[in-house]
């Protein structure tokens, strides 16, 4: 080595001079909570099925409301009494109009077991939770992505099948829910909260079955089939427990006409939002715990 080399790598009280240290190459790209939002975000509308199935929601919504008004007044043709098809006549405009939701239920359900487990199906689940380890994160993101997308377009098609299907009855010369009517803002809006809520009991269902099979067979178990034979099988003592199943509590709060069945719209609304936490809980604890 030579003496102006040597000079350069020492000090000048003999000591070799230490390289600074390099910046940590990973300091720039830290996994912040927009990033797993936005990943999350990414995840949900490139997939063209997501958004097939939300369009879907509208044409039901919106579809069936109109069809349903139409047939009640007559302007569609449908086998049954005069002044309506089967099942149409004495029901309340809202409920016309609104007819759509009880397919929209299942579209927007399955959507949300879909969401939910999607990933354990392709084996993507293992690099999700290897860049977010804590996990939860993931599960937040994603619920907050779901409910931000489908809460607009099941907004719109609510208002939508309300809209068009009480223009249908009025043109009709039939009875009609004004918006200024009581019980009809908090109807109609809570018929799209109802929905979304759904959906996200749906991805919580997912997660815990980690089965597309399960999860939909759970959710259709929970919102359809149990309310039924609840009501059948159950003493007269024990049927008042029936109003306090998910999809009972949302028909307290998504109806204008008063059942003895239901709970009041308010603690409808509170009993749905504790089977909504309670899910939310139960995939979170699920998610932690067990392995990808």
């Amino acid at each position: 080595m030579s003496t102006d080399t040597a000079s350069d790598a020492s000090t000048s009280d003999g000591l070799v001079a230490e390289a600074p240290a390099p910046r940590a190459a990973s300091a720039g790209y830290r996994m912040t909570w927009t990033r797993v939002v936005h990943s999350e975000w990414i995840r949900f509308v490139t997939v063209r099925a997501n958004l097939w199935t939300l369009a879907s929601i509208v044409v039901v919504m919106v579809g069936i409301g109109l069809i349903a008004a139409g047939t009640s007044t007559g302007s569609v043709s449908a086998p049954g009494p005069a002044g309506g098809g089967p099942g149409l006549s004495g029901t309340d405009p809202l409920t016309i109009v609104l007819a759509g939701q009880t397919l929209a239920v299942l579209v927007i359900g399955v959507l949300g077991v879909l969401v939910g487990v999607r990933e354990y199906g392709s084996g993507m689940v293992r690099t999700t939770m290897a860049a977010v380890p804590r996990r939860l994160p993931v599960l937040a993101a994603r619920i907050v992505v779901f409910v931000a997308v489908t809460g607009v377009v099941v907004l719109v098609s609510t208002l939508g099948a309300y809209l068009g299907g009480t223009a249908v009855l009025d043109n009709g010369n039939a009875a009609t829910a004004d918006w200024s009517d009581p019980g009809v803002p908090r109807a109609v809006l809570g018929t799209a909260a109802y929905l979304v809520g759904i959906g996200v009991i749906g991805i919580c269902l997912g997660l815990l079955t980690r089965s597309i099979g399960f999860g939909v067979g759970s959710l259709i178990g929970l919102i359809l089939v149990v309310p039924g034979f609840a009501s059948l099988l159950l003493p007269d003592d024990w049927k008042d427990a029936v109003g306090y199943l998910p999809s009972q509590a949302g028909s307290a709060f998504t109806t204008v006409v008063a059942r003895d069945n239901l709970l009041s719209p308010g603690t409808g609304a509170v009993v749905y939002a504790v089977w909504l936490v309670a899910a939310v809980v139960a995939a979170g604890v699920a998610l932690r715990r067990r392995d990808v």
